[in-house]
């Protein structure tokens, strides 16, 4: 089976799966500073604290209204 898939593996499937997930790790990389930035730069803990509950509230809130 692996030689099946890997003989139709090409090299422009591997570089765009590669890429992708180049440009997902640099998306989610960008957002952490901007957080360390500008959410409480001064309270370490208290910052963490915030982006903890903000994201649990954020999912409760999308969880309520998914169709």
């Amino acid at each position: 089976m692996l030689e099946t898939i890997l003989k139709k593996t090409n090299l422009r499937d591997v570089f765009i799966g590669i890429t992708a997930a180049f440009a997902i790790i640099c998306v989610w990389r960008g957002s952490w500073n901007l957080l360390d930035k500008f959410l409480l730069p001064r309270n370490f803990i208290l910052s963490q604290l915030s982006s903890i509950v903000l994201g649990v509230s954020i999912l409760i809130i999308m969880s309520r209204y998914k169709s």
